[in-house]
C-alpha cells in the first residue's frame, strides 16, 4: 500500500532535513578549513619576504657567522682602522625593507605573537641607520668648495693620463690624514666627517659588546626569532569541539540515507 501524499511530503522532509544539517556542518567546516589555509600560506609568504630582507640586512648589520662587528675601540684605535672615515666621498648606501617597513599594518600581525616586537625594533635601528648616513652625507656635501679642496688632497697622486688608464676602485683608498698638510676649515670638516662615521658605526650599527638597541643586536635577536616561529609554523588545527560536531553530522547524514534506504525498500 503506498503512503499517502501528506506521509511522504513529511518523510522527504524529514530526510531533507536531516542531510542538509549535514551537509551545512561539512560546508561551514570546510570553509574554516580553507580560511585557516589562506592564513597559513599568507603568514609563509610574510616569513619568506622577511628572510630575503634580512639576507640584504645582514650586509649592514655584520650579520655574518662569528662577526664581532663594531666593537668598543679607543679613539687612536679607530684613526688608525678607519682613515677612510675621513674622507668625505665614503658613505653607507641607503637599502630598502617593504615587509619589515610594513609589519605593524600586515594583516597577520595578530599571528606572529612575540616575534612581533622583534621585527619593529629592527626596523627602528635600521631607520636609526638611515637617518644618521643621510645626516653625514647633507654634512659632506653640503659644502661644495670645502669637499672639493679635500678630495684633491685625498686623491693619489698620478697624472691624468695614469687616471684615465687605471680601472675605478673598489673600495674608498684614504691615506692616513696626519700626513697630509690641512687648512683649518679643512681639518675641522674631516674630523666632524669622521665623528659622523665613527658614531654610525660604533654606536648605531654597534657590536657584541653594544646596547640591545643597536643594529648587530637587533638584527640578530630578529632573525633568531624569525627561524624559531617559521619552525614552529603550521596550519592552525580545528579545535577539539569540531569532532563532536563531525559526529553529529554524520550521524544526520547516516540517519537520513539509512531512513531513505528503507523508504524505497533496499532494507
Amino acid at each position: 500500500m503506498k503512503p499517502d501524499i501528506l506521509t511522504s511530503t513529511t518523510f522527504w522532509g524529514s530526510i531533507a532535513t536531516l542531510l542538509a544539517a549535514s551537509g551545512a556542518w561539512f560546508t561551514y567546516v570546510a570553509s574554516v578549513i580553507s580560511s585557516r589555509q589562506r592564513i597559513y600560506e599568507g603568514i609563509s609568504n610574510l616569513v619568506e619576504g622577511l628572510e630575503a630582507e634580512f639576507v640584504l640586512i645582514s650586509q649592514w648589520a655584520s650579520g655574518e657567522e662569528g662577526s664581532q662587528g663594531y666593537v668598543t675601540k679607543t679613539r687612536l684605535q679607530l684613526v688608525a682602522a678607519h682613515p677612510e672615515w675621513f674622507n668625505p666621498s665614503f658613505m653607507i648606501f641607503k637599502f630598502n625593507t617593504p615587509r619589515l617597513n610594513t609589519i605593524t599594518t600586515s594583516p597577520y600581525i595578530g599571528h606572529l605573537g612575540a616575534i612581533a616586537t622583534q621585527l619593529v625594533m629592527l626596523n627602528h635601528s635600521i631607520q636609526q641607520l638611515l637617518d644618521s648616513t643621510a645626516r653625514q652625507q647633507t654634512f659632506a656635501m653640503g659644502d661644495t668648495l670645502m669637499f672639493q679642496s679635500v678630495m684633491e688632497k685625498l686623491a693619489p697622486k698620478t697624472s691624468p693620463l695614469e687616471m684615465a688608464l687605471t680601472p675605478p676602485p673598489k673600495a674608498v683608498a684614504s691615506p692616513q690624514p696626519a700626513k697630509i698638510s690641512w687648512a683649518h676649515e679643512e681639518r675641522a670638516y674631516i674630523n666632524i666627517i669622521f665623528m659622523l662615521n665613527e658614531g654610525i658605526h660604533q654606536g648605531v650599527i654597534g657590536g657584541a659588546d653594544s646596547g640591545n638597541d643597536c643594529l648587530y643586536k637587533s638584527f640578530r635577536a630578529a632573525r633568531s626569532a624569525l627561524q624559531e616561529f617559521k619552525k614552529g609554523l603550521k596550519r592552525e588545527p580545528l579545535p577539539f569541539e569540531f569532532t563532536l560536531g563531525h559526529v553529529v553530522a554524520g550521524w544526520l547524514a547516516f540517519m537520513g540515507l539509512w531512513e531513505m534506504m528503507r523508504w524505497i525498500g533496499v532494507w
